[in-house]
């Protein structure tokens, strides 16, 4: 009882931004019981909110190798690992911890939720499938497991988990969400009615936009687009009044993100996969496939990591996270302006040796090493400055197909500008600026790949992209069998395993009269 009232008073005080006061009751408890965990896991807590984050992430990290994690703990540490993005460390901890059969089976099945958004995959279905074995008929064991059957392709494994919950007391809007995605909805198979009868129930409004987006997903694949227009309008209108986008802000940041860093003057020297001019021994040439969300990324990167040497890092905070510890500043996001503001300055040399430094628990020997995430086309001038021997892929796609595939889709809550048309022509208008910027800036340092191209011509454009990676090609790298191993935790995780096709071209047409506004807004590209 008396940890649990220092523990309320220290967050009281840190809420307050007494900072002070907070670690004066830190220094009692320490001197009292100096071996113990919790008070040095607050402490760095402390230094996270008076902005020393190297110095709160280097204690955070010591006292998770150096001292005994209670069970009660062991979520906190989880979530402090993931905020410092401390991958090897996290995998390394759910590894070696003795006593996982103590934690509630929910916190096992949200610690393998945490091992499969770091590429831990056998790691995390260790600990769903002891998370499930504990608690079989629990909804977030059997959610979670789900989610990582899904992201490895196992789609009736999938269904069987959520079957086992949903219709029950631990149902969840997360579940029927994920039901909608396992599969294409028929007459004859669907969830329609299930989905309609729970929103009529009261909702948390964020569960209320799961339901709604599911809602929206099976109504597509009915081909009922007025019904669906109906239920995707709802949901984008309860995500915008949750998440607001800030026009002004995004101007600002962008027009910050153009500043110099003092980028290498010369071009960097092309490269095979076994040498590269600025490659350091020891380290990996990274692939940082860039664009908007929904752009087409993920079938690009499956199947780049058809090659031996190549291995796929997925969508990862690594690159965000390195500007943090050389800035020795934290941001929840990507990047925010006093982060643009601080990145001339940056010693990029200590940018890449942190990036470099993560993430060895996945990568092994990979001589190249794929960084999927679409928004660091954000950061293409950091990219360049302390990672000269890098390749850049952009994905770009038709300006109405992508912006409808972001409206689409349900989103985590630091995406803003996808709920609305006019929220999507602004950011796309960013977007598309700062990359002219980048290639004017950088000729020849980024490679443009348009879907259409990728999907129409594979072997083609597959091609040109593996010659300008340095890798060598060869015709199996279209073939879905060469992927379909890997887990894929990304929303395209189930499109991403069929075979190439045009599918998704022009997939707008279909709600082409509520989408007129954004195509006159957008204009040709």
């Amino acid at each position: 009882m008396r940890d649990e009232r220092r523990r309320r008073r220290i967050d009281g005080h840190v809420s307050q931004g007494r900072l002070d006061a907070a670690l004066v009751i830190l220094d009692s408890w320490q001197a009292e019981s100096p071996r113990d965990i919790e008070p040095e896991l607050l402490r760095a807590r402390v230094e996270l909110f008076g902005g020393r984050y190297v110095a709160a992430r280097t204690r955070f990290l010591a006292a998770v190798r150096d001292r005994a994690v209670p069970p009660l703990l062991a979520p906190e540490v989880v979530e402090g690992l993931r905020l410092f993005v401390a991958h090897d460390a996290l995998a390394h901890w759910a590894r070696t911890y003795p006593h996982r059969a103590l934690l509630a089976p929910a916190d096992q099945a949200r610690t393998a939720a945490a091992l499969s958004a770091i590429g831990a995959h056998a790691l995390a279905r260790a600990w769903a499938d002891a998370a499930v074995a504990a608690a079989p008929d629990d909804g977030v064991c059997r959610v979670n497991r789900a989610l990582i059957h899904q992201y490895a392709g196992a789609f009736d494994e999938a269904r069987a988990d959520l079957d086992q919950v949903l219709g029950t007391p631990q149902e969840s809007a997360m579940g029927y969400w994920l039901q909608a995605r396992l599969r294409r909805q028929t007459a004859d198979a669907n969830h329609v009615a299930v989905l309609r009868e729970r929103l009529q129930r009261p909702l948390d409004p964020r569960d209320r936009e799961l339901l709604q987006f599911a809602l929206f997903k099976e109504l597509d694949d009915l081909g009922d687009t007025d019904a669906a227009w109906d239920a995707l309008s709802a949901a984008c209108a309860s995500a915008r009044a949750r998440a607001h986008y800030d026009h002004a802000r995004q101007e600002r940041l962008f027009a910050l993100l153009k500043r110099p860093v003092n980028a290498p003057a010369a071009a960097p020297q092309a490269h095979t996969a076994t040498a590269s001019g600025a490659q350091r021994p020891g380290d990996h040439i990274p692939i940082f496939i860039v664009g908007l969300h929904r752009s087409g990324t993920t079938l690009l990167e499956s199947m780049l990591g058809t090659h031996p040497g190549v291995h796929t890092y997925g969508e990862s905070p690594r690159l965000t996270a390195a500007l943090r510890h050389a800035a020795d500043y934290y941001c929840p996001t990507l990047i925010d302006e006093p982060l643009a503001r601080r990145l001339p300055q940056l010693d990029h040399d200590r940018v890449r040796e942190q990036f470099m430094a993560e993430g060895h628990h996945a990568i092994g020997s990979a001589t190249h090493v794929t960084e999927k995430r679409p928004d660091n086309f954000q950061l293409v001038g950091v990219i360049r400055r302390a990672f000269p021997d890098a390749r850049v892929l952009h994905l770009r796609r038709d300006p109405m197909d992508v912006c409808f595939a972001n409206l689409r889709e349900h989103f985590p809550e630091t995406i803003t500008h996808t709920n609305s048309l006019d929220d999507l022509t602004h950011y796309h208008g960013l977007y598309r600026d700062l990359m002219a910027h980048w290639h004017a800036a950088f000729p020849g340092f980024v490679l443009d790949v348009d879907y259409e191209d990728l999907v129409t011509d594979p072997r083609g454009t597959s091609h040109r992209v593996f010659d300008f990676c340095g890798l060598e090609w060869d015709d199996g790298v279209i073939d879905p069998a060469r992927w379909r191993a890997r887990s894929i935790t990304t929303l395209s995780s189930a499109q991403a395993r069929s075979t190439v096709n045009r599918h998704s071209v022009g997939r707008w047409r279909a709600y082409a009269r509520w989408l007129e506004p954004l195509r006159q807004a957008l204009g040709a590209w």
